[in-house]
């Protein structure tokens, strides 16, 4: 590592160690360690002409140093300007500190540096080239920037706000902060322009980013990603929920159709990162107009995506469907009981579950959990929230931080629970069949496939979320009911309940070469 890398690394050092983490979450600061900053420079071209930066969430200005550290190796004398914008009053003279190194090092090395450190909202200062003139006066801000670079601020922002109201027809829902930098960045680049972020990876999937999808790359190509497997070894001076991901975006037409991915388990990017090449389709799923980005990083991601995409049909085409429990527990407090009595001083109860009820192929109930009733009231008033007694697959919605599976779903039969109805808290998904109920054999095949090594890695292909998303799984491509009720009968019959023995009858049913799939499973 350079001398201005390590120098500007330790002063950044010097601000998380003077803040406190609740601060730096309030204001959506994530800094990125050295490692990762100059591997995000090395992925920026040298242009022939001028270079025109903007790190629009500059914190202590360790992007932009990471770029001007590359371009101090180039021998052509270069002329080099930076916009960069930090709001917080306790970086801006640290990163001013950062720009003076900068340009020390770039005339040390022969080009020309000048930079321009703005204290404002970048939002509010960009919002007019996207959105027209509808918030602000006017527009004091060059759009024709060669590369944006940027680490941005993460956090959710009210749905009612300006800005929120403004971006509306790219990000459904509550929008965050990282997306609308994105969305301005892309539009800020001149033709031919690049982009570098470093991001969580929600927004390569997922309905509430999937109008951003669209807009983005009717702008703009993608060329490199790149994946860290670890959700704590990068950021370790903040709480990081999802993956994260560099992202490079080139703002012009696609002049291949290869796009290049890498992935590392944490910062340790180059002893780690061995690219590899895939196609535009592979990685762009651009059917119904979903745009979703599947971030594969072997030969075996290649195999899994390819076979499970040959399936007939999607979950919903094999007539089932998934929702959500319908229990809030803090908003339905007056129906939660402790204990296990079907009778509580004459008031009947069912079984309430939660997730952790759920394992895989099973659904154990009773299990005491402090603050986590067993049981829940079944009257008039709370009908709304329960559900008949029926065969379901149970599914947890959430998986923890570094949990190896992603998906784990249960069982749950009729004839196991002596009741005509249950409570599902809403921390958990139920699978059921549009028609009619689902039969035991079927119930057991679907869990099975849920739990298979090549459905859950498919799943991770697809998504970078902790959260299982049922929008997800009713469009993920699913085995046809007569196959899913032929694992099951197959697992009845063999009275398997080994998890390996259980994933080779999927794979054999399905036709999955099982060495491939396994591959690089722990």
């Amino acid at each position: 590592m350079s001398e201005l890398l390590k120098a500007i690394a330790e002063r950044q050092k010097i601000y998380i160690a003077s803040t406190t983490r609740h601060y730096r979450k309030q204001k959506g600061q994530v800094f990125t360690p050295p490692e990762v900053a100059k591997y995000m420079a090395s992925l920026c071209s040298k242009h022939s002409g001028d270079i025109r930066i903007l790190d629009p969430g500059a914190g202590i200005g360790i992007l932009t140093a990471a770029l001007c550290d590359r371009i101090c190796d180039l021998s052509k004398p270069k002329v080099v300007s930076a916009t960069v914008f930090e709001t917080d009053s306790q970086i801006t003279d640290m990163l001013d500190e950062t720009m003076q190194s900068c340009q020390q090092a770039l005339q040390q090395a022969g080009h020309t540096f000048r930079y321009r450190l703005r204290s404002e909202d970048f939002i509010e200062i960009a919002a007019p080239k996207l959105f027209g003139h509808l918030l602000f006066e006017e527009f004091d801000l060059e759009d024709n920037f060669t590369t944006v670079i940027m680490n941005p601020p993460y956090f959710k922002m009210r749905k009612d706000s300006d800005h929120a109201r403004l971006m509306s027809q790219i990000v459904h829902g509550q929008p965050n902060a990282y997306a609308f930098f994105l969305a301005l960045g892309v539009k800020l680049l001149q033709h031919g322009g690049e982009l570098v972020a470093i991001t969580p990876r929600s927004f390569y999937n997922g309905l509430y980013f999937r109008a951003f999808r669209q807009w983005l790359f009717s702008r703009a190509s993608l060329e490199h990603v790149h994946l860290f497997d670890s959700r704590t070894d990068v950021f370790k001076d903040a709480d990081v929920l999802q993956e994260s991901v560099i992202t490079k975006l080139c703002c012009q037409k696609r002049e291949t159709d290869i796009i290049t991915i890498s992935s590392s388990e944490g910062k340790d990017i180059d002893a780690e990162a061995i690219p590899k090449s895939f196609s535009v389709e592979e990685v762009i799923d651009s059917s119904n107009n979903q745009y979703v980005i599947r971030v594969l990083t072997s030969d075996s991601d290649r195999y899994i995506l390819q076979h499970v995409e040959r399936f007939h049909g999607c979950f919903s085409d094999a007539g089932l469907r998934i929702s959500t429990g319908p229990v809030v527990a803090f908003r339905a407090k007056e129906f939660l009981l402790n204990g296990v009595s079907n009778k509580h001083n004459g008031i009947n109860s069912v079984p309430l579950l939660w997730p952790h009820n759920v394992k895989a192929f099973s659904v154990i109930w009773p299990i005491t959990r402090k603050n986590k009733p067993e049981c829940f009231i079944d009257s008039p008033d709370s009908l709304k929230l329960l559900i008949p007694m029926r065969n379901y697959v149970l599914m947890k919605r959430f998986s923890s931080k570094e949990e190896r599976r992603r998906l784990t779903a249960g069982c749950i039969l009729a004839e196991s629970f002596d009741c005509k109805k249950i409570a599902l808290e809403n921390h958990l998904n139920y699978v059921y069949h549009e028609t009619r109920e689902l039969t035991n054999a079927e119930t057991l095949g679907i869990a099975a496939v849920f739990n298979s090594v090549i459905i859950d890695r498919y799943f991770r292909l697809i998504s970078g979320n902790t959260q299982v998303n049922a929008t997800e799984i009713r469009n993920m491509p699913f085995p046809d009911i007569v196959q899913l009720a032929e694992i099951g009968e197959r697992i009845q019959i063999k009275k398997i309940d080994n998890t390996a023995e259980i994933d080779q009858i999927v794979n054999d049913v399905l036709g999955v070469c099982s060495s491939l799939v396994s591959e690089g499973v722990a």
